[in-house]
């Protein structure tokens, strides 16, 4: 993996996580077509459109965040997304932190939803970044390992 392909991790992470927390506990799909527009690139051999490797990229996120524990979906529906998408304990308590590091009282949750909803890509990333490296301290915290 990139550095740039870190950063669109942590961007589609932050925009997942943002999406699923503004809805908290109601599951909601996850579709490609609303969270990468861009994720779709027509077939002339099959004659429709298909997940193109911007899409595949936000699948990838979704599994990724799914197998890690930051949220559960009930089925992939295939070229299409993931329908009823919701956090789980571990991917709530991640967004309800509020890290030392910022002058806010605002949680990660919160601030990633307003950033969302402002477009500002490089800030969801960041703040994306620092909800997955809090979820790493709990669980070493969790297991008993140093932090």
């Amino acid at each position: 993996m990139t550095a740039s392909n870190i950063k669109r991790f942590d961007e589609l992470t932050g925009q997942v996580l943002g999406v699923l927390y503004e809805v908290f506990p109601v599951p909601c799909h996850l579709l490609l077509r609303d969270l990468v527009p861009d994720g779709y690139s027509f077939d002339d051999f099959l004659g429709f459109e298909i997940p193109n490797e911007n899409g595949e990229f936000l699948f990838a996120c979704i599994e990724w965040l799914a197998e890690s524990g930051y949220l559960r979906f009930k089925d992939k529906v295939q070229a299409t997304g993931y329908t009823e998408c919701v956090l789980t304990a571990k991917g709530l308590e991640v967004l309800k932190a509020t890290p030392d590091s910022l002058n806010t009282e605002s949680s990660l949750g919160e601030q990633l939803v307003d950033a969302s909803k402002t477009g500002a890509k490089s800030l969801i990333g960041d703040l994306a970044g620092q909800a997955l490296s809090i979820g790493v301290k709990f669980a070493t915290n969790h297991l008993g390992l140093p932090g």
